[in-house]
C-alpha cells in the first residue's frame, strides 16, 4: 500500500492550508495518510524532527512517499541522506523548500540547517523529486528550484498563485502536489486532477 507522510514547516501544524486537503485526496486514492505534529514546531530542533520521522516512518521502502513544506522539506531530505545504503522511497515533493541561504537570517532556523546537505547521499534513496516554488516567495529564493533540479534531478514547478504556500495566505488546495505524487506513485495511469 502506497503510504505518505505530509510534514508541516517552521511554526506549522498538520492539516494547515492545503494538507488537510491533500490528506483527504490522498486517502480517497488509497494512500495510507500520516501528517505528524513536529515537535518544538516554534523553536525546532533538527534532531527532535529527524527522530520523530524516523519512528513514524519506521522501515521506508518504494511505496513511502514524503511530502515537505519549506523546513518540513529539509528535514526530508536530512532524514533520506541519513538511511542506510540501499534504501530506496516512492517518491519527495517539495514546496516552497530549501536547503539553506534564506532571503533573511532566521536566527532559530540557521542552527536547523547549518550542517548542509550530502546531496549524493540524498540522491541515491530516492529518484523522483518534485520541487514548487513561487517567485513571489517572501522567504525562500526561488533559485532554490535550480539547485533542486541540479543535484536531485528534481522536476521543478514554478506556481506564482502563492508566496510561501502557507496557510495564513489562504490556500486551500495545491493540485501541483496531489498530481505530482500520482504521476510518482502510477505513472503507467496518467492520472491528473485539476
Amino acid at each position: 500500500m502506497n503510504r505518505a507522510v505530509i510534514i508541516h514547516g517552521w511554526e506549522g501544524k498538520p492539516g494547515e492550508g492545503w494538507q488537510r486537503w491533500l490528506r483527504h485526496e490522498l486517502e480517497e486514492k488509497g494512500f495510507q495518510v500520516f501528517a505528524p505534529q513536529m515537535p518544538n514546531a516554534m523553536l525546532p530542533i533538527l534532531d527532535e524532527w529527524l527522530t520523530a520521522l524516523r519512528e513514524l516512518i519506521g522501515q521506508p521502502d518504494k511505496d513511502t512517499y514524503l511530502v515537505g513544506h519549506s523546513l518540513g522539506c529539509y528535514t526530508i531530505l536530512k532524514y533520506l541522506e541519513q538511511l542506510p545504503n540501499g534504501t530506496k522511497i516512492g517518491g519527495v515533493v517539495m514546496v516552497a523548500g530549501f536547503a539553506g541561504n534564506l532571503k533573511h537570517n532566521i536566527p532559530v532556523l540557521s542552527k536547523f540547517y547549518e550542517s548542509g546537505l550530502n546531496w549524493p547521499s540524498v540522491k541515491a534513496r530516492c529518484s523522483k523529486f518534485v520541487a514548487i516554488g513561487s517567485e513571489r516567495d517572501d522567504y525562500v529564493h526561488i533559485q532554490s528550484l535550480d539547485e533542486f533540479a541540479e543535484k536531485l534531478g528534481a522536476k521543478t514547478i514554478i506556481n506564482n498563485d502563492w508566496e510561501h504556500f502557507s496557510g495564513l495566505e489562504g490556500i486551500t488546495e495545491l493540485p501541483d502536489v496531489l498530481n505530482s505524487l500520482l504521476e510518482m506513485a502510477h505513472p503507467d495511469e496518467g492520472e491528473n486532477i485539476h
